[in-house]
């Protein structure tokens, strides 16, 4: 077994330092992890197939994404995304937490672009947004009050289970909303 010479045993000092400060640096996560945000978010399910599902889920420390622009070509139609978590049943089964992806259209300088879909998971099920007019008019996004507010929009899942939910939302601060998501009429 050889000896490690000086400039390979500093080599690898700097090497482990350097991943070491990198590491720290970007806290092991990235801009699409949703943070604590200190909002309340607090959501209704009812008329679930699965019953066990209905009742409030809330909290008081709304993990948040940034809102992105997806309109680049790659990631998918011009619309507005984030994603939430950290909300978890406040009755009967206190495991159940819930989480979701929302898309919004681009505000085109309106305070309340139309949503545009996506979903939410409970437990182990992702229900989908129902893709129809009459359904996404039960939700309301409000870019000047930085919310969006759902009446009983239905959601469904592969295996045709549905939810409704009602409620209310934070939107992520207009700071973290890219520039085609964050107009409003003015």
């Amino acid at each position: 077994m050889s000896p490690i010479t000086p400039l390979r045993k500093k080599f690898f000092y700097v090497a482990t330092a350097s991943l070491a400060l990198a590491l720290a640096g970007c806290g092991g996560g990235n801009d699409d992890d949703p943070q604590p945000s200190g909002e309340v978010g607090a959501l209704n399910i009812t008329n679930a197939t699965n019953t066990a599902l209905n009742g409030w889920y809330g909290t008081t420390n709304l993990a948040l994404t940034g809102v992105k622009d997806t309109g680049d070509g790659r990631v998918g139609p011009n619309e507005c995304a984030f994603s939430f978590q950290n909300i978890n049943k406040v009755s009967g089964d206190r495991t159940l937490g819930m989480l979701g992806d929302i898309r919004y259209a681009y505000s085109n300088g309106s305070n309340t672009p139309p949503l545009n879909g996506q979903s939410i998971k409970i437990g182990e099920s992702t229900y989908n947004f129902v893709k129809e007019t009459a359904n996404f008019s039960r939700a309301s996004v409000n870019l000047s009050l930085g919310t969006i507010t759902f009446n009983n929009l239905v959601a469904r899942d592969g295996s045709n289970n549905t939810v409704e939910i009602s409620g209310v939302l934070r939107l992520p601060d207009a700071t973290s909303r890219d520039d085609a998501c964050n107009k409003t009429a003015g």
